[in-house]
């Protein structure tokens, strides 16, 4: 089922244009392409507002003018890009009528016809909701999964069968917060989580009881005696299994109707990359800085709103010197990774060479300490998966602005009081980022390059 990332000032522009009087009102949005598990990913870059005197009405309904047709179709052609086109019904429940799909038959194989290469997409935009299909040059057609709204909140606008339906009464105590309508998109959003170990499952659970029922879990690990004691999603009997069946059993053993799939291979694998490529929002539950620098890329290059967690804990004979981590927010428009200063050239390099690279670097002396593996304390990674999961409510709801970076410290060194501290940090976009020259090229940033059959986590 393919997707829609509109920036939230396009989207603005459309609603206001769509429902400016009333009757049926026209747009066209202009949209960069990705392709993931075979479906479209539109992401807009344009609106194009089609003037109500372009509209006439016939007496099987609503027509543009042929000016104004060529006019967007043209625009396309110039572009390169997708053409998406916008109308309104309003209602709480928008589908297309007889008379719609009837004249989309015809108007999609003219748009194909003539924007070649290109999908197709088609909304009808009810008073808070969108539905929408696409059709693609190869003859497919199918219903878009996803409408979102990329900025502060993040809305995901898709309307289902059971939009009317009674939000489940389990989540009653959290609707003050939420509201019905607003519990219903945590359940429409589809989150991809990459790695399901020391913080990625305590990062599900919390997920899961939120009210998010829609996962790409990417996981290759085996749970082992030493993951034992951090791994929320396991039980003494689960030595052996893989961390990602672990994190699918105890989704769906709280919500046993939930979508969840486990892609089990490293995020280097072409699975992996093309699935996430295709997620509502992304969580990075890693321990290096080559998998941040890939999942840096792939949300900026792919408009996907980016939660990157890391722990760590520096101890040595009892004694606790450091303890904490830091919580990153990238969202489309905003700083990257690589603005905030949190991805190290030399560690991401090391980590994305092959493993007879890495071992000769090893060997040779070039590196040390990237191989070793860190102290893990349960308590302190479940804290930053409650922290990351605070701010994704933060960032769906809206109620007060995200913070791009949080620093964890449990000793609270050089603070004022020695308590633990959660402290936002100021960052910025850095004009001379390189990674952030992807924003929104989709495809064309060949975020593949990374495949490698060992893969990475």
């Amino acid at each position: 089922m393919g997707v829609v990332r509109i920036p939230a000032p396009i989207f603005e522009t459309v609603q206001k244009h769509l429902f400016s009087t009333r009757g049926e009102h026209f747009a066209f949005m202009l949209a960069r392409v990705a392709s993931s598990e075979g479906k479209p990913v539109f992401m807009v870059r344009e609106a194009i507002l089609i003037p109500d005197r372009d509209v006439k009405v016939t007496r099987t309904g609503w027509e543009l003018t042929t000016e104004a047709v060529l006019s967007v179709v043209n625009a396309a052609i110039r572009s390169g890009d997708a053409l998406i086109e916008a109308h309104n019904h309003g209602g709480q429940t928008p589908r297309f009528s007889p008379t719609d799909v009837e004249g989309l038959r015809d108007f999609s194989a003219y748009v194909l016809g003539s924007v070649r290469g290109c999908p197709y997409g088609a909304t009808v935009w009810g008073d808070d909701l969108v539905y929408g299909e696409f059709f693609t040059p190869d003859g497919g057609h199918g219903a878009l999964r996803s409408v979102v709204v990329t900025g502060t909140p993040l809305r995901q606008l898709i309307s289902r069968d059971n939009d009317r339906h009674r939000v489940d009464v389990v989540f009653d105590r959290q609707l003050p917060w939420f509201t019905p309508a607003g519990q219903r998109m945590l359940g429409r959003l589809r989150v991809g989580v990459v790695g399901a170990g020391g913080t990625g499952s305590p990062l599900v659970q919390n997920l899961v009881y939120l009210g998010v029922r829609d996962f790409v879990v990417v996981e290759d690990d085996a749970a082992d005696e030493t993951n034992m004691n951090r791994l929320v999603t396991a039980a003494a009997a689960d030595v052996g299994t893989a961390k990602g069946v672990l994190a699918r059993r105890l989704i769906r053993s709280v919500a046993p109707t939930a979508s969840v799939r486990h892609i089990p291979s490293k995020l280097q694998s072409q699975d992996a990359l093309d699935a996430l490529k295709g997620v509502d929002l992304l969580v990075g539950c890693v321990d290096n800085d080559g998998a941040r620098l890939v999942l840096n890329e792939l949300a900026l290059a792919h408009q996907v709103p980016y939660l990157d967690l890391a722990v760590g804990i520096d101890a040595e004979e009892g004694r606790l010197r450091v303890a904490g981590g830091r919580l990153c927010v990238v969202l489309p428009g905003g700083p990257c990774l690589y603005c905030m200063g949190e991805i190290d050239p030399t560690e991401a390099c090391f980590f994305l060479s092959t493993e007879e690279e890495r071992a000769f670097q090893v060997e040779r002396g070039y590196v040390r300490g990237m191989n070793v593996k860190a102290p893990a304390v349960v308590s302190l990674n479940a804290a930053l998966a409650a922290m990351a999961v605070n701010e994704l409510a933060v960032l769906v709801s809206g109620v007060r602005p995200v913070s791009y970076y949080t620093e964890f410290d449990l000793l609270g060194i050089g603070r004022p009081i020695g308590s633990q501290w959660a402290t936002p940090k100021r960052v910025a976009k850095n004009p001379d980022c390189i990674d952030c020259t992807l924003a929104g090229a989709g495809d064309s940033a060949r975020i593949e390059r990374y495949v490698r059959a060992e893969g990475l986590v």
